[in-house]
């Protein structure tokens, strides 16, 4: 009987493979590819630091190389804490502003003024084939200068905390 049943398989097998197709007889089988990459920004240096300023000084006070990365869209934003150097003694009564030039693949001037609470963009990439091809790396400078000697800077201390953030927008 089993032999019977191996014979009768065979022979069914033979007759399904010898069988001739008809036209437009086909079948497929679909395989969907799925996978991820997840979104991933550099900045470096990273962290804080803390930079002398010379409040006296109106030129530039030199300059600052960022690099900074991002495998998606991102954008690169100067935010300022003070709104310029807060005179510390004057409790903030004294606050002098000043300007970043930032270039970062381009060219802006932001004020310290404009900058606090409201994160001030310095550098945009929406082009994905631009980041692919670039592997997302760049550099950018920052140089701090103070507008005019109009603003006299009183005896005292002074801060303000400047914040560089990358943060990807594509994803």
């Amino acid at each position: 009987m089993k032999m019977f049943t191996k014979i009768a398989t065979a022979s069914a097998m033979a007759a399904l493979f010898a069988a001739p197709a008809f036209a437009g007889d086909s079948e497929s089988y679909v395989i969907n590819l799925e996978g991820s990459v997840t979104s991933n920004c550099e900045l470096v240096p990273e962290g804080s630091t803390t930079a002398n300023v010379n409040m006296l000084e109106t030129g530039n006070q030199g300059f600052l190389v960022v690099a900074y990365s991002c495998n998606s869209p991102y954008e690169v934003t100067l935010s300022s804490l003070n709104g310029g150097m807060e005179h510390q003694e004057s409790g903030g009564a004294v606050n002098i502003d000043y300007d970043i030039e930032a270039t970062f693949g381009g060219f802006a001037t932001v004020n310290s003024v404009a900058a606090q609470g409201t994160p001030q963009p310095i550098a945009t990439n929406t082009d994905w084939t631009n980041i692919l091809l670039n592997g997302g790396a760049r550099t950018g400078n920052l140089d701090l200068s103070f507008d005019s000697l109009a603003e006299y800077a009183v005896a005292g201390t002074y801060n303000d905390t400047l914040t560089i953030t990358l943060a990807a927008t594509g994803i």
